[in-house]
Formats: structure tokens, sequence, C-alpha cells
């Protein structure tokens, strides 16, 4: 089963069902799964080092986490310190067995990435050194299959494409640019393309996800990315004959900080969440392929973005902060609201009532509140208890049938 977990704080990252970044904090990691209608909390130790990025391979059985400098560096040592290495343990039977430890990076490691086990067992990780280092297994042994070294600043993120468009992979550099690094199978080796993407710096990337029913000409709809950057500014990008260029009309300005993070909703309505440090969360829509975006929703948050992650059908939202903390949205029926329906911190998992939903501009909640302002008789306390255990109950169903549980 796949589920949620924590990760440090760095540039990039997440994970809840591959998505949730938590604060630099040392020892025990939790890891969060939903299971047989409970949520059951393991940890994963990574000792005294950060730990910034947390993944879940495509079957659930394996992670892998990006670490980083200690959490209380000793500063009479020059920087960087840190052993910059990417743990990978085996899940699986609730087991948490140390596979393998990669190194290569002279940095932080920011983030991690499987690609579809189409491809083999294969692993993208990025860092502050400016490189992108992807494994591969053979045999039970890891081994680099490719470093690119072509960014002139850190490397904040990493993502595979959907397996459809064959084995990509986009990365968002503090230089401005982002890079798409491609297999040729017929020559054996990696080919890159750049483009310049955020002037200030990348952040974050996500690509479109392929679902039944897409077509284009006969072919393959053309591969699309979004990104998010430093100039607080979200972008979509298309591929046309292996040649990138932004879409249009852009996306209006709807952050006031840096784009931190991207997520494109997995589920095909051509739905994108922008998570920033302006503590807010933007859902973004698009009705057709060349329409201009609309901003659907804005969720204002108690803390700075770092993560953003949908379930597997779209209808959960996952948020982590620089606190530490990752908050559940739930979309409402009407698709314009986003209310919270849990928080996992370093005390677990728990549930949360019906409360306040994230509005969209111009809906008044307060009326549909209104009605429970006034306190119920006596009478009725019990009667009310018992709906709103009722109502939890059902909640932490839909939250678990949401992840295929």
């Amino acid at each position: 089963a796949q589920g949620l977990a924590g990760s440090g704080r760095g540039p990039a990252g997440e994970f809840w069902e591959g998505g949730a970044r938590e604060r630099e904090r040392a020892g025990p990691r939790q890891l969060v799964a939903a299971m047989s209608g409970q949520v059951d909390v393991n940890t994963l130790d990574t000792g005294t080092l950060c730990f910034h990025d947390a993944q879940l391979d495509y079957y659930g059985k394996r992670a892998a986490a990006a670490c980083g400098t200690p959490v209380q560096p000793d500063d009479t040592k020059g920087l960087p310190e840190g052993d910059f290495v990417v743990h990978v343990w085996d899940i699986t039977d609730g087991q948490q067995k140390p596979v393998a430890q990669l190194r290569g990076h002279e940095g932080p490691v920011w983030k991690v990435a499987w690609a579809h086990p189409k491809f083999g067992s294969l692993l993208a990780t990025c860092s502050y050194d400016m490189k992108v280092i992807i494994w591969k297994e053979v045999n039970g042994q890891w081994g680099k299959a490719s470093v690119d070294t072509a960014h002139s600043a850190s490397v904040n993120d990493v993502e595979f494409c959907p397996w459809e468009h064959g084995l990509r992979l986009a990365c968002a550099s503090s230089d401005g640019t982002i890079s798409v690094l491609t297999y040729e199978p017929s020559q054996a080796q990696w080919r890159r393309s750049v483009f310049q993407a955020h002037p200030c710096g990348a952040q974050s990337v996500s690509w479109a996800p392929m679902c039944k029913g897409d077509a284009h000409n006969n072919g393959p709809p053309p591969m699309r990315l979004a990104s998010g950057g430093c100039d607080n500014s979200v972008s979509i990008w298309k591929c046309d004959a292996e040649v990138w260029s932004q879409e249009t009309p852009l996306l209006m300005q709807a952050h006031t900080d840096w784009v931190r993070k991207v997520a494109w909703r997995p589920d095909g309505t051509s739905t994108i969440a922008s998570g920033a440090w302006d503590k807010s969360v933007v859902i973004w829509k698009q009705e057709m392929e060349g329409h201009p975006w609309r901003q659907l929703s804005k969720i204002s948050v108690s803390g700075k973005v770092e993560g953003l992650a949908w379930s597997v059908t779209g209808s959960i939202l996952a948020v982590s902060f620089d606190n530490g903390d990752a908050t559940l949205y739930r979309e409402s029926d009407d698709g314009r609201t986003y209310e919270e329906v849990g928080k996992c911190g370093e005390q677990g998992y728990t549930e949360l009532p019906k409360a306040n939903a994230a509005v969209a501009p111009g809906f008044d909640l307060s009326a549909a509140l209104a009605p429970h302002a006034a306190t119920p008789p006596a009478d009725q306390a019990m009667a009310s208890s018992g709906s709103e255990l009722a109502h939890q109950q059902q909640q932490q169903q839909s939250v678990l049938e949401a992840f295929g549980m």
C-alpha cells in the first residue's frame, strides 16, 4: 500500500504518495501508510542528518531518501559538511531493511525521483553541487548510469515523465533553466536539451499526466511541463519536435513570493496546484488545450509551502510546510472549495472534523456556516456527537479510497 511520509527542508522535495516536505530534523523520520482501514506510522532513521526528500517507488516497496548537512552544523568546520548520501530501504511487509547508500554528490541532496519500472530500477537525484545523477540497479548493485554537470547553480528538482513519452528526466535549476535529459536506446546514451524558464531561478517541475483517451493527430499528445520559480510565477511548457516553448496565454500572477512547488493533478482534468512562500496554494484549471488557465481556488495556509502532492485519484491534495507539518485537503463536490481533512506531523496522522473550506474568490461561505453557529440543545448533543463520529469515519474511509485502499 502506498502512503505518505515526512522529509526535511531544502530547495525542493516532497513525499505523500510521492510528496510532502518537512523541516530539517534529525533522527527517526515518519513513514505513514494507509492500510486496511487504518493509518499506520513507522519510522526511518537517518541519524543526525537532514532528511530533505523521500519517495516511494512505483510499487511502494522501496523508499529512497535524500540527506544533506547536519541539523546542528559545526561552525568550526568549513562548508560544506555532511555525507550527502542517498539512502534506499526495502519496506515490504512492514520491514525497514537498508538496501543501498548511494554516494556521489558533494553537497546537500535536494530531491530523489524513481523512474517507471518499465525501464528497470532507476533513481534520479539532484543536489546543491549542481549535479544530476541517474542511478541504476543491476543484480542488486547500484551504480551511476549518467552524471549531468552542465547546470551552473543548484539543481532543485527532478522528475521523470510518464513512461509513454519514453525515459526522460526534467530538472529545475537555480541558474534559471530547465533541462530535459532523454535516453536514446539506439545510441545507449543520454541527450540533453535546455531552455530558459525563470530568470531568478527555477524551483520545481511537474509533468502533465498521460490519461486514457489522450490523442493528438493519431499520436500521443505533446509533452507538457509545469514549472514554478523565484520570479513568483507558474509557467506551462510544451514540446513539439523536441523543441520546448512556453504556452500562451500566460498564467496570471497569483503569488507574491517564490513558487516552491507545482503539481499536476493526475486525473487528466488539466488542473495544477502551485504552492509558494506567500503561504498560499493556488489551484489552476484549463478547460481545453489552448484556452487560458483560470484560478479555480486559492487556499490560505498556515506556513510557507515546501511541498505538494495529489492522491492517485486527484481528490486529495497534501501540502507540507517549512515548520515540519503537512495538511491534507479534499475537494468539495462543486469543485470550488477545499477543506482540511487531516494533518500529519511528528506525532503521526490526525483526522480532522469538517472545517471551513478554502473558497474560490466571490463565494460566500458565511451563509452556509450560519446554521451551525447556535449551540445544540442538550437532548440533541448525543445525536450530534454520534453524527460527527460517523462523519469522521466516512471522511477517513474516503481518504483511504482516494489512495486505492
